[in-house]
């Protein structure tokens, strides 16, 4: 009997490592330090990939195409990004899918310079870049109201948030497009609201969970288990708000409460991330008035429900839920 149990100690102590080495090692983009990629460094920070079984190193390259390329040349393997990457990209023959969501509605506010009442004023709105995903969802705010960009307001590209406010601050621009945290600074110079997209309620997500078809379909084990995460993590960073700030903090490179408690209330991000076509509709349009084939295609060309849909209907993240504690 001892021999036995010798036997089997030393049995399972031999598949340990093989265990451990059998964890899939997933590299993840993401793009930018503002706070709607909060629950990708919570996860991340929280260990829950390894929870379920993924090694994953977090990859930050600034703007959406070098991070895309990343993902078609194979140095990356997932990637945060609009849907405007996937749609364009897919249209020029890449196997780019969604399979998840980070956002709900739009989360975009316009401020404009002191003594400016009405967007109607407007006539120079700063966005980052041409075709950045500000610069989309300021044109169609401002189509919204019934104005035409490039025409009855100049579209100027100052980059980053910081350089949009100091833009409107120097009179280069008569507003800018901003989102949180940055909007907390806009307030504080005194800037007025123009357009709150965040309070529109328009279905909306500006991060989707992107992945190369061929990738998903070989490694689905792993991408489940990286969804799985995923919407853990959802659950972790609303239930845990002081840990959730600290991790702001650290990604950001914030230390003031308040900008990070703007941040947080700012944000809100779903239990179920299914990328249905609602979240990904308006940018669809927008790639049409390009190019007009994009409005015919079946949006289940773009995405891949079947990873949230089959934790959805192991009960998953019901049971995920209850436990949190959260809503």
């Amino acid at each position: 009997m001892v021999r036995r149990i010798l036997r089997l100690s030393l049995f399972a102590l031999a598949i340990l490592p093989s265990a451990a080495a059998s964890a899939a090692n997933i590299n993840v983009v993401w793009t930018s330090e503002v706070g709607n990629f909060a629950p990708l460094w919570v996860t991340k920070e929280a260990k829950i990939f390894e929870k379920h079984g993924n090694n994953v190193q977090l990859i930050f390259i600034q703007g959406a195409s070098s991070a895309a390329m990343a993902l078609i040349n194979g140095d990356t393997h997932v990637g945060m990004f609009s849907p405007q990457v996937v749609i364009e990209g897919t249209q020029r023959g890449l196997d780019f899918a969604m399979f998840g969501r980070l956002g709900n509605t739009i989360e975009n506010v316009i401020y404009g310079k002191k003594g400016i009442k009405s967007i109607k004023e407007v006539k120079r709105l700063a966005v980052s870049r041409f075709g950045s995903n500000a610069d989309f969802i300021a044109r169609f705010l401002l189509q919204r109201e019934g104005l035409r960009p490039d025409t009855d307001v100049a579209m100027l590209q100052f980059g980053n948030q910081a350089n949009r406010i100091a833009a409107v601050e120097t009179n280069n621009a008569d507003a800018c497009i901003l989102t949180a945290p940055m909007t907390l600074q806009a307030r504080k110079l005194g800037m007025g609201v123009l357009i709150d997209g965040s309070k529109l309620g328009i279905p909306y997500s500006s991060l989707m969970f992107v992945a190369r078809r061929a990738y998903l379909a070989k490694s689905r084990t792993d991408m489940i288990n990286f969804t799985k995460a995923m919407i853990e993590g959802v659950h972790y960073y609303k239930a845990n708000h002081e840990f959730s700030l600290k991790v702001l903090a650290k990604y950001m490179k914030v230390q003031d409460r308040e900008i990070l408690e703007e941040n947080f209330r700012a944000y809100d991000f779903p239990l179920k991330p299914y990328p249905t076509k609602e979240y990904f509709d308006l940018p669809m349009q927008e790639v049409g008035k390009r190019d007009p084939k994009v409005l015919k295609e079946n949006p289940d060309r773009f995405v891949d429900m079947s990873f949230v849909k089959e934790l959805d209907d192991s009960g998953f993240i019901d049971k995920l839920t209850r436990d949190y504690k959260v809503k």
